[in-house]
């Protein structure tokens, strides 16, 4: 071995350190950013499903495509409105994505007549409302879309039957920068939906 390809892999040794420290500062970040909205939400709005952000991460040998969070969400029940619910998705990589994006929303669910609860809630329906049919003809600039739920579209069809309807936007992640940015482009635009 040469000293060339020495340095060559001690670099690349590095540059692989980086790159993971680098994922691990955006997921800190990510969590600043959901705290932070978490205390704009306020004492109506309680998160969904506790302190879990992420869910479907595998430590499965045949299966490391899962080893790394592809997303993870923040999801709120409104104390006065069960049916609605409100929150965020950050899609941090995806076959269907170019760079991270924070995908908001606002979720109307169709109730359990029995116990007047969501039917079928997921973890997932904001991302399924987003990356629905036509998704790569949506801007990720803060344009709201309603999603028509009354398609043959396969992610459309894991929530129609349980959610009247969906209004969502996205913006890159890279555009919030700021706990100002977190409260004028994610959480006041949340709470008009």
């Amino acid at each position: 071995m040469s000293d060339k390809d020495s340095v060559d892999r001690s670099n690349l040794g590095r540059n692989m350190g980086l790159a993971f420290r680098y994922v691990q500062q955006i997921f800190k970040e990510t969590a600043q950013l959901m705290i932070k909205l978490d205390n704009l939400m306020g004492k109506n709005w309680k998160p969904t499903y506790g302190n879990r952000t992420t869910k479907e991460v595998t430590s499965h040998i045949e299966k490391p495509e899962g080893w790394l969070v592809e997303a993870s969400f923040r999801i709120y029940d409104s104390k006065s409105k069960p049916n609605i619910k409100r929150g965020i998705t950050v899609a941090y990589w995806s076959e269907d994505i170019e760079e991270p994006i924070l995908i908001a929303g606002k979720m109307d669910y169709l109730l359990n007549k029995k116990t007047g609860e969501p039917k079928n809630q997921d973890h997932w329906d904001l991302w399924n409302a987003w990356f629905a049919k036509d998704y790569e003809m949506k801007k990720i600039d803060g344009t709201v879309y309603e999603t028509k739920l009354e398609s043959d579209d396969e992610l459309i069809e894991e929530i129609k039957d349980h959610i009247k309807e969906a209004k969502v936007f996205a913006i890159p992640l890279a555009h919030i920068r700021s706990e100002d940015d977190i409260e004028k482009k994610v959480y006041e635009k949340l709470m008009t939906l």
